[in-house]
């Protein structure tokens, strides 16, 4: 059943659905992400389904999450985040067999590290290990080729302790998922400590914005005075902890939700407690909202280079900028929402705006451009283009050509056929003449002539006289039409 939806969706979004950009190396992940792996009977906790299409364009996804149903149970879903807003198949759950099913898409196509699909609330009812695993996955490129660029499933193993619990958890908290401790003597130096200095590799610069949202860790650098930390993240950023934690140089904090947080990190020595570094983290997996991009003189039209226009908003980052992309090329970025096109050749042009916002995430709009060759002149009020009217002389040339042999073939053949007349006309008129000539001499082969011979051989000679005369203009003409 999955697989014909797989294709119907494959195929739908191919077709219908636009696409975003030409990525170098196209390929995504489903990932499964909760804030902590340790629950105790009866909490409550949720997991995100996230899509990473840093390197592709998607429009679609669909998989089966699998939960061991003798220990979780699902009692419901949200899909307010999703970026997806187009579902063959809302997300199915089945408690007895210990599934989720669901087939998204959407009419854009998105690019980021953290796409949200939506998110599952589970109930811990049994302990144990539960692993909670993803099949039958499958993602569609918003590239019109509906391909399959899905390249990993990651799913998560958490843990079910037999203490009963009322805790509910969801992802973010920033409860600690785990903490190593450090054994070691205080060396006093008679002052406050210093304020922390911490590294946090996933989200290594405070002033940027991160399109990504996991679980990540801190490493903290302990100077030796130092007896007790004390950290907390929320949104406060003037917060300052007070509980000591004990000593310890990393710890691993919960996924967060998108906006700004602070990781507050305080120490303190024999003295008392020094100040309180404030780390801010700033999240947002959320792409730009999707948009239409306009072509100001519309989407067929004559003029080379016409004007885009498109707006979209984000939140909580922000756009960044706008990144223009024609036929597989970029040709700017720009913050603004217009843009002139440099001067396109005549036929179609494939128009990508891509937005983009501070944290990387992408939302792109499609337009399928075609620029009209201009007239080269007018005739009638109808507008004839340079293409057509030096095709136009091409085809009037050859036709030429062709009717300039044609007559001459014809002319050929005349000219033969008046030889042909001419040599006939011309045999006939001396075989009279060469029989009048016999006639003449027979009636002269006695070498006697009277008088009525005579007037006989005077009315033939006339003949002859006037049949070589036409014969002689005869030939003329015909001598000149044929030359001619």
């Amino acid at each position: 059943m999955i697989n014909k939806k797989v294709i119907v969706i494959s195929a739908v979004f191919a077709i219908c659905f636009i696409a975003l950009l030409p990525p170098s190396a196209k390929a995504a992940t489903i990932n499964l992400v909760t804030s902590q792996n340790i629950f105790n009977i009866g909490d409550k906790f949720s997991v995100d389904v996230k899509i990473d299409s840093e390197n592709a364009g998607v429009n679609a996804v669909q998989a089966t999450i699998k939960f061991p149903a003798d220990i979780l149970s699902v009692t419901s879903t949200d899909k307010t985040n999703s970026v997806f807003n187009f579902w063959l198949q809302d997300p199915t759950v089945n408690n007895n067999a210990g599934t989720v099913t669901f087939v998204a898409g959407a009419t854009v196509g998105f690019t980021g590290k953290s796409l949200e699909a939506f998110r599952i609330f589970f109930v811990v009812k049994g302990a144990g290990q539960a692993n909670i695993s993803l099949t039958d996955g499958a993602i569609t490129a918003s590239d019109g080729s509906g391909s399959n660029v899905l390249t990993a499933m990651n799913g998560l193993q958490i843990t079910i302790a037999t203490t009963q619990g009322t805790q509910i958890i969801t992802a973010p908290t920033s409860t600690p998922q785990q903490i190593t401790p450090v054994s070691r003597p205080a060396v006093p130096t008679g002052k406050l400590p210093q304020k922390p200095s911490i590294q946090v590799p996933l989200y290594p610069d405070s002033s940027s914005w991160y399109n990504v949202s996991s679980n990540f860790i801190t490493h903290i650098d302990l100077p030796p005075d130092v007896t007790g930390i004390a950290t907390d993240l929320n949104k406060d950023p003037a917060f300052s902890p007070t509980k000591s934690e004990g000593l310890f140089d990393n710890k691993t904090f919960g996924a967060l939700d998108d906006g700004a947080w602070y990781l507050h990190v305080r120490f303190k020595n024999d003295i008392g407690w020094g100040p309180t570094l404030h780390y801010k983290i700033s999240i947002d997996t959320a792409p730009p909202q999707p948009f239409d991009a306009l072509v100001k003189e519309g989407n067929n039209t004559d003029v080379i280079n016409p004007t885009l226009t498109f707006e979209t908003t984000d939140q909580p980052s922000g756009i960044a900028f706008y990144r223009i992309v024609i036929d597989s090329k970029t040709i700017t970025s720009t913050p603004l929402t217009s843009f002139v096109l440099p001067p396109q050749s005549s036929g179609s042009h494939v128009v990508v705006v891509e937005a983009v916002d501070e944290a990387g995430n992408i939302t792109a709009s499609r337009i399928n451009l075609y620029i009209q060759e201009k007239p080269f002149f007018m005739i009638g009020g109808l507008g004839v283009s340079k293409t057509f009217f030096f095709v136009a002389i091409i085809v009037l040339i050859m036709l030429g050509v062709a009717s300039g042999w044609y007559v001459g073939r014809l002319e050929k053949k005349k000219r033969q056929m008046r030889i042909v007349i001419a040599q006939r006309d011309v045999i006939t008129s001396f075989n009279i003449i060469t029989k009048e000539i016999d006639n003449l001499l027979g009636k002269y082969a006695d070498d006697k002539i009277d008088e009525r011979e005579a007037e006989e051989m005077k009315f033939a000679l006339k003949r002859l006289k006037a049949a070589a005369d036409k014969i002689k203009d005869y030939v003329a003409s015909n001598i000149e039409e044929i030359e001619g």
